[in-house]
């Protein structure tokens, strides 16, 4: 931040003025402060000097670095005025008797205020440029409390001013400035994100320190206890230290920024409101009468907490509904595929292999050539009449849901064999009535396959395709109905131990290779990541992609080793991308089986010291899917991993089941929106407001939204709109090899820097 030539006149000027702040704390030792006063010209040095030194350092701060500059070179203003009204008082005014009131150094102290609150403004603009009504909401919440409660603290028993005008126009201003000012610091920290970085912590800090001090001498003041020396002065000290060491922190790269837990955003303003309700009860109860400004910034700061909880359930409701919508067939307003997978999924999860259950795949015959030969209007009739006919003759135990087009699904959660033939048999002859359209009556037939758990496949994927499969020997056959057969089982055995014999021999040749995908950030322009995408570069199939073999890997027991050869070429390549200028994060994928181990925490560290990569460079993304299985256990594991400054993410979010039940529990930093909802929502109404109301409810709960599957550029265009994060998808780039990829990365990042110094220039 400073240049190395540098660095020894800063390190001496922090060591002379921790000197004096130690003689400052000294002065409060009685013993020290009688030496003190018999030789006053230590008193006036050691006031004098420290003030100067403070100012001297953030002064240089603004002249020398040309980050954040215009707000320490007006904090810098404010305390040099500061300063110099503390020098005239010591020096001057301080030995009259008695000392005049108001005087030049009322003036100067009274300077600094103005300089502080734009310091503090100019400060959170540089770094936070956009600001949802959410936290707007938050600040004006937080500013109003820390007012009312400042008001207290500086009004009680201020009144009965009398003298000449002006000095009861600066008896006024004092409190009055320091009011503000609290306000304007807790609302700050609430507009700023709750951020925890040193620079905002110091300086808040450190003004707050001011503050309170002033309160305090208001307080001593007025009741005649007030002794040069004392607590006020170190304190005062410490407030200008901490201003002084706030100037010169490093700033954070966003990357590395440690966003507060999700329910900090929602926690801290709801304090801060029962607080506010607290202060007015308790002047009620105890027949404690409040400044009237105490009572109306508590009031504020009530009302605003009421907005805001308003605006938390709309955004909550709004998610929920655009949810709902998405798994819901426009037409017919079935359950669609998703739901019904998603369902499926969790009955299998739940079941117990001795309690059987049956899945069917249903297609119309000949549904194109209605669809031909009447038009698609008619068509849309006919499935509508469909899907009520069959909703009434499966009697609903069970889903109905449309798959899409001429295609439905039916789950039985309580059949065997023998009842899911009674229900296809029955569905059958219901289809199979003629159906009454306009002008027209149609004759149609359908197809049904079945298959049944475990008999078929104990999972999602096995269980659709035996199905589909039985589905399609119906209709070539002409039959109407057919079950899943064994032999299809005995050929996706064969076909699974031979594709797994040859993982274990691709894990123990080193045949895994990955490739990845740039993330983008819409607010730099600059691509700030990537995902790492693991493939098999199997000796005669070519390249295989994951679904191929991640679920036989998690299934076998193979998925520890995968996970770990992949951690280790994703951080060794982020190491090297470093190293060549490219200043890039790295995301990798875990699965159930890692965040089960207990000692995936260690290694995730030990491959970081290895590499030289730091925390905040790994991005580790779980599905809700995963979290689900064992959320208490996942999610102890993340607490020890996000502890570590690595970022989470919750991958192909909206796909789960329970998302709203368990988001604001989960240590989470980013959402990643499945590809589904953010590639249609440039064209289709409801992925538009799924998408929108995602964004908004990630930076509600103080998280970056990521959109995954952009693929042009109105859909890119909508997202910057909303004020997505970051995206990824082929319309950015498609995954790639790191040798196709850096000279990509290399000529983008040359380009955007040329841009950035044209900008300047």
């Amino acid at each position: 931040m400073v240049p190395a030539r540098g660095r020894i006149w800063l390190r001496a000027g922090f060591a002379v003025g921790a000197v004096f702040l130690l003689a400052q704390f000294a002065a409060i030792v009685p013993a020290a402060r009688d030496w003190m006063n018999r030789f006053t010209w230590l008193y006036e040095l050691r006031q004098d000097a420290f003030y100067l030194v403070a100012v001297a350092l953030v002064a240089a701060r603004a002249m020398l670095v040309r980050r954040d500059r215009g707000a320490w070179s007006l904090m810098a203003a404010g305390l040099g005025c500061y300063a110099v009204g503390t020098v005239c008082w010591v020096a001057v005014f301080v030995w009259q008797d008695p000392p005049p009131f108001p005087s030049f150094s009322d003036a100067m102290w009274l300077a600094y205020y103005p300089f502080a609150y734009a310091a503090v403004l100019r400060l959170l603009w540089v770094q936070r440029s956009r600001i949802s009504m959410s936290t707007l909401l938050d600040g004006l919440i937080a500013a109003a409390c820390a007012a009312a409660f400042a008001s207290v603290l500086f009004l009680t028993g201020f009144t009965g001013l009398t003298g000449p005008a002006t000095s009861v126009m600066v008896s006024l201003a004092y409190p009055i400035a320091d009011i503000a000012l609290s306000g304007l610091l807790l609302g700050v920290w609430a507009l700023s994100g709750w951020r925890t970085e040193r620079v905002w912590l110091l300086l808040l800090a450190g003004m707050g320190t001011n503050t309170a001090a002033n309160g305090l001498h208001a307080f001593d003041t007025t009741h005649g206890s007030f002794v040069p020396g004392s607590w006020e002065d170190a304190l005062w000290a410490v407030a200008l230290a901490g201003v002084a060491l706030a100037a010169w922190q490093y700033p954070e790269r966003p990357e590395r920024r440690a966003p507060a837990r999700a329910t900090v955003g929602v926690v801290l303003p709801a304090v801060l409101a029962c607080a506010s309700m607290g202060l007015l009860l308790y002047g009620s109860w105890h027949e404690y009468v409040l400044p009237h400004a105490s009572s109306a910034f508590a009031a504020i700061a009530i009302m605003a907490a009421v907005a805001r909880m308003v605006l938390t359930v709309h955004a909550v409701a709004s998610l929920a509904d655009a949810r709902r919508q998405a798994r819901t067939d426009d037409l017919t307003e079935l359950p669609n595929r998703r739901l019904f997978q998603e369902t499926l999924d969790r009955d299998l999860h739940q079941r117990d292999p001795q309690r059987p259950m049956a899945v069917a795949i249903i297609d119309l015959d000949r549904f194109k050539e209605i669809n031909d030969s009447f038009g698609h209007h008619l068509g849309d009739q006919l499935l509508l009449l469909v899907a009520a006919r069959l909703g009434e003759a499966f009697g609903g135990d069970g889903m109905l849901a449309r798959l899409g087009g001429d295609e439905f699904g039916l789950l039985l959660p309580a059949a065997d064999m023998d009842r899911a033939l009674q229900v296809a048999t029955g569905l059958l002859t219901a289809l199979r009535h003629p159906f009454e359209l306009e002008q027209v009556t149609l004759h149609i037939d359908a197809s049904i396959g079945l298959a049944v758990f475990p008999d078929h496949g104990t999972d999602r994927t096995t269980l659709l395709r035996h199905a589909d499969t039985a589905m399609y020997t119906a209709k070539s056959d002409h039959s109407g109905l057919a079950i899943a057969s064994g032999a299809a089982d005995d050929d996706t055995g064969r076909r699974r131990l031979t594709t797994l014999e040859e993982l274990r021999t691709g894990l123990d040749n080193g045949e895994l290779v990955l490739h990845y995908q740039p993330q983008l950030d819409l607010v730099s322009g600059a691509v700030s990541g990537v995902e790492a995408l693991v493939r098999w570069d199997h000796p005669t199939r070519g390249l295989v992609y994951p679904d191929g073999f991640l679920a036989l890997a998690e299934n076998a027991g193979l998925i520890g080793r995968l996970t770990t050869q992949v951690l280790e070429m994703a951080l060794q390549q982020c190491r090297d991308w470093r190293a060549a200028g490219l200043d890039l994060t790295v995301a990798v994928n875990l699965s159930a089986s890692n965040l089960h181990d207990p000692g995936l925490p260690g290694h995730v560290a030990a491959a970081l010291a290895r590499y030289g990569v730091p925390p905040a460079a790994l991005h580790l993304e779980v599905t809700e899917e995963v979290l689900m299985r064992d959320a208490a256990r996942a999610t102890e594991t993340l607490d020890q991993l996000r502890a570590m400054g690595i970022r989470l993410a919750v991958d192909d979010y909206g796909t789960g089941y329970s998302s709203l039940a368990y988001l604001h529990a989960l240590p989470v930093d980013d959402l990643k929106l499945d590809r589904a909802f953010v590639g249609h929502c440039d064209t289709d109404p409801r992925s538009a407001a799924i998408v929108k109301s995602t964004v908004e409810l990630a930076h509600n709960l103080g998280m970056r939204l990521v959109a995954e599957g952009v693929e042009n550029e109105a859909v890119l265009e909508r997202l910057r709109r909303w004020d997505c994060d970051l995206v990824q998808g082929y319309h950015l780039s498609r995954p790639q090899a790191p040798d196709r990829l850096t000279p990509w990365l290399l000529e983008r990042q040359a380009v955007l820097l040329a841009v950035s110094q044209g900008g300047r220039g």
